[in-house]
């Protein structure tokens, strides 16, 4: 496994350090020992921890741009069908032999409905240079978890409830109807977390979102 964070200030980050995306990144040494890559620039900080199993030379650590540079993805999972979808977006230059690439080829091809074409396991985001948007999947089961806070000023999201935490940039408060539920089912009913305004990307659902406008869509 992987594991992918980000934050994105609608505004621009004025008042986010950039340090806070690599304390989110050490939280889960655990699901990526093999790389730790961050990318930011004026409006997010986007940070990876990679398992190398597909392709584990270093040009495909991540966060990964397009060749243009317009595009940024961090992916979590596997696509299973992802040599046949290459195959079918050959037009796009690819420069490894990973399926994140080809998350991102399929992205830069069919935008939203990218998901519809995916067969495998994941959880990942692109972030777009030129419209400011964010788009974050989860896959049909929900086998790769996201996390997220979303309010008027940002979105900060993870594979960790614990790495959000940590970015310092939420307040460490029980949902108390989350604790009750936990003693009552012994678990807590997604979308909630047990931490108040942490919620759970739902399985087959995305994320999209630009200052102006969000989106919350189930795609199957």
């Amino acid at each position: 496994m992987c594991g992918i964070n980000g934050v994105y200030q609608f505004s621009g980050l004025k008042s986010i350090e950039k340090e806070i995306i690599s304390k989110m990144n050490q939280t889960m040494i655990h699901r990526g020992p093999d790389a730790d890559g961050i990318y930011h620039d004026d409006f997010v900080l986007l940070g990876h921890r990679r398992l190398s199993i597909i392709d584990v030379s270093k040009k495909s650590d991540q966060p990964f741009c397009c060749k243009d540079n317009r595009y940024v993805i961090i992916f979590n999972g596997e696509i299973y069908n992802y040599k046949a979808l290459k195959n079918q977006l050959s037009e796009y230059i690819y420069r490894t032999e990973s399926d994140t690439e080809v998350v991102l080829a399929a992205y830069i091809k069919w935008g939203k409905k990218c998901v519809n074409q995916f067969d495998g396991m994941f959880a990942f985001s692109i972030w777009d240079k030129v419209e400011k948007s964010m788009y974050i999947a989860r896959d049909r089961m929900g086998i790769k978890p996201v996390y997220y806070v979303l309010d008027n000023e940002k979105i900060i999201f993870s594979s960790s409830v614990k790495s959000i935490l940590n970015s310092g940039l939420v307040k460490r408060k029980l949902r108390k109807e989350s604790v009750v539920d936990y003693f009552r089912f012994q678990t807590v009913h997604a979308p909630y977390t047990i931490v108040e305004d942490v919620y759970s990307l739902m399985p087959a659902q995305y994320l999209y979102f630009t200052e102006e406008k969000q989106e919350l869509e189930t795609y199957w």
